[in-house]
């Protein structure tokens, strides 16, 4: 039996007249056709059509996500400045993660008021509930972390498991490494993006199994390489020539990369590989019926980027990682979510409508944002162990749903039910969200999405002023990494962003025997990120074939050779090489 027997009745009636054909979004201005497939989402899942353009919808949720950016946010009351992934200019403050997750913020509880706008009384209600500044699940041990599966002496780690690391981003058990992406076991290595099972190496791109090796790209099951492309089952190869071990072993001991001037030619020399190499259409693998880029192991997905072993029956679903998830459509950031629809970063949660991010264990929710173990709550933020609540107010079960029924009928009329509230909801600046580097989103695109037109150090996000004779340029960098860089603050010209040096950074460098990088931690990280294709689809013609295909967007690489998959096999098992 229905328990919003209203809302169900206009929202049928709104479905009903609902015919295919183009549509223009309401925000971007962007046509595209709204088809039969993506009418029966909307039925499934019992909402009404949406205003804006699939890939707008995209955007617009990924201007939530966090991708590498950490500021200095103040606390409510004029308390100490604490490190986050939340911008203060966002407007959001921050709590240290152990008094977050001890409060109960009914207290910031709400009188629902029909006769106005909702988005608006959930974003004043989203200005008084302080977050979590690390948002860390797992506490870390003797760590600055972020988003933490469980880090233990790690610094400036987000979304990882790992140890004795620094500055990496959505990674899997690491230990003694640095600038590492999207990766999984990674052991002593250093500027690692998109590989699995690496240990003892520098600079590699999508990479599996491989062993003290440097510079590779697309190799496997490889080990003592010095610069290889799309190799399999390898050793001793230098910039793709075969050499004897002890040849090898000589040219190795001769380049010394603890010295800045070498590292920088031989990272201009692995790019240029790298533009050389051959590429496959997609690096999706064992995946089956999909359409998308980085998915592995799944069935039955579509128009999804970074899809994880086990997931089924997605659709405009980016970021699906660690536990699978099955059955959603429009979301993003999905760990161990079902049947959920149009939100963000829903982890082990099931029924979710519109999530603003972060919502774990729940149940039936919309419209939430920080919510942990709650069931059947309605633009709600920071609640945990709670059911039938609106805006932080409780009700008893009958009168919740009789006020949201009454509530998603009002919302209807306003035309406020059906897509998220804007982006100005987002605790991100927009110069580094999801949005900017998944799906290449411009400045231009993102104010008009709502997100705040500030300068990315405005508000004290860099920390505490500073007299400006005291900044070192980059060029003053030594060449070789010294202790006194940890006592030295540096200004990064291209991000306009300042940094030093941790202790334990310097460390790894110095074990892997690499030269310090000359920019901020962000801008390293992001750098990295850029590397991989995007998620936004272009067409291509095999270089081999000459047979249309369709290729993620990669800003790096534009006029990178693509081949279909039936040519690059072909070339892989020749085990020729490119330029």
């Amino acid at each position: 039996m229905s328990k919003t027997s209203n809302y169900d009745a206009k929202v049928k009636a709104i479905l009903d007249a609902t015919k295919p054909g183009e549509r223009t979004c309401a925000v971007l201005g962007t046509k595209w056709m709204m088809d039969d497939t993506e009418i029966a989402q909307y039925r499934k899942y019992n909402v009404p059509p949406s205003k804006y353009a699939p890939m707008t919808r995209m955007k617009l949720m990924n201007a939530h996500i966090v991708m590498f950016d950490m500021w200095y946010n103040a606390q409510p009351n004029g308390g100490k400045p604490l490190i986050s992934v939340v911008h203060p200019a966002s407007g959001i403050r921050v709590i240290p993660d152990d008094e977050w997750f001890k409060q109960d913020f009914t207290s910031h509880g709400r009188e629902l008021d029909l006769s106005r706008s909702f988005v608006d009384q959930l974003y004043k209600l989203s200005l008084a509930v302080p977050r979590s500044a690390n948002f860390n699940y797992v506490q870390p041990e003797n760590s600055l972390a972020f988003i933490s599966r469980g880090d233990q002496n790690s610094y400036f780690v987000l979304a990882c498991k790992s140890k004795n690391s620094v500055f990496s981003m959505n990674v899997s058990d690491m230990e003694d490494s640095a600038e590492v992406a999207l990766s999984t076991h990674i052991s002593r290595s250093y500027n690692v993006v998109h590989s699995q099972n690496i240990a003892d190496c520098l600079y590699l791109r999508e990479c599996l199994d491989c062993l003290s090796g440097a510079f590779l790209f697309d190799c496997r099951n490889c080990e003592f390489c010095f610069g290889a492309t799309n190799k399999r089952n390898a050793k001793y190869l230098w910039w793709n020539e075969q050499l004897t071990e002890a040849e090898w072993k000589k040219r190795r001991s001769e380049v010394d990369l603890s010295s800045y001037a070498v590292r920088a030619e031989y990272e201009q020399r692995f790019k240029d590989l790298i533009a050389h190499a051959a590429w496959p259409e997609n690096w999706n693998v064992h995946a089956e019926d999909v359409t998308g880029e980085y998915i592995y192991d799944s069935t039955r997905i579509r128009d999804a980027f970074y899809v994880c072993k086990g997931c089924a029956d997605l659709g405009w679903v980016n970021i699906a990682y660690g536990v699978p998830s099955s059955d959603c459509y429009m979301c993003a950031a999905v760990n161990g979510a079902s049947d959920c629809y149009y939100g963000i970063g829903n982890g082990y949660s099931s029924k979710t409508r519109y999530s603003l991010s972060l919502l774990t264990r729940c149940l039936e929710c919309e419209y939430c944002h920080a919510c942990m173990d709650c069931e059947n709550c309605f633009g709600c933020i920071g609640l945990k162990h709670k059911k039938f609540c609106i805006l932080n107010k409780q009700y008893t079960e009958e009168e919740y749903w009789k006020t949201v029924d009454a509530l998603k009928c009002a919302m209807l009329e306003r035309g406020e039910y059906g897509d998220l509230p804007s982006a100005k909801f987002s605790t991100q600046h927009w110069s580094g969200c999801g949005a900017r580097y998944i799906y290449d989103t411009p400045k231009e695109e993102l104010i008009k999405l709502g997100m705040p037109d500030v300068d990315v150090t405005s508000e004290g996000a860099e920390g505490a002023a500073m007299d400006a004779s005291m900044i070192h340029a980059t060029s003053e960098i030594p060449d070789r990494a010294d202790d006194a860089m940890t006592k030295t603050v540096y200004r990064d010209d291209v991000s306009d962003r300042r940094f030093s040096y941790l202790v334990p950074e310097l460390a790894i460098y110095r074990a892997l025997k690499i030269a310090p990088p000359r920019s901020h931690a962000t801008r390293r990280l992001m750098d990295l990120y850029a590397e991989l294709n995007m998620a936004i689809v272009e067409p291509a013609l095999c270089a081999e074939c000459q047979k249309s295909i369709s290729v993620g967007k990669n800003k790096v690489y534009p006029k990178r050779a693509v081949y279909c998959k039936e040519c690059y096999y072909k070339f892989i098992e020749s085990g020729t090489s490119r330029g």
